[in-house]
């Protein structure tokens, strides 16, 4: 077979380490040195360190979201304000001063028709949940009773066995 100008790499003893000294230089077959010993951290210290940065990778995803969202909340904030300057600097008829008080008290009207939209929303799904807790303890009422009659069933017969 042809070798195709590819060689197979002989190993040294010279870039290799020793297991037993963890020195470079001979063969583990070769060494004359004495152990060393070699500290590592027993596994559940490891596990430990890798939860807390898990945690702390976690914890800075949720600044870097809060941050985020601080950001997007100031520059709306900022456009809303330069909106209402620009609208102010502009001298326009009284008849567009009122069509502008209107869109204002709109928008405003919208946003707490929606707030209170949310919290009748979170109540109603408080209520489900209630009775879906009555429901499920309901169920559970029934299969306790379904399981006594069943044991009294079961005593009857053998009784007149």
């Amino acid at each position: 077979m042809a070798s195709y100008g590819l060689k197979k790499k002989e190993p040294s003893a010279e870039n290799y380490t020793c297991q037993k000294c963890l020195e470079k230089g001979h063969w583990t077959y070769e060494c004359t040195g004495k152990r060393k010993y070699l500290y590592r951290e027993s596994r559940t210290k490891e596990m430990y360190k890798r939860m807390k940065k898990d945690e702390e990778k976690e914890k800075l995803a949720v600044l870097a979201k809060s941050r985020a969202i601080l950001e997007k909340v100031r520059k709306d904030k900022k456009k809303k304000r330069k909106k209402k300057k620009a609208q102010s600097e502009i001298p326009s008829s009284s008849s567009s001063e009122e069509s502008d008080d209107n869109s204002d008290s709109s928008s405003s009207s919208s946003s707490s028709s929606s707030t209170s939209g949310s919290s009748s929303s979170s109540s109603s799904s408080s209520d489900t949940s209630d009775s879906s807790s009555t429901e499920s303890s309901d169920s559970e009422n029934d299969k306790k009773k379904r399981r006594k009659s069943q044991k009294k069933t079961k005593k009857k017969k053998r009784r007149r066995s």
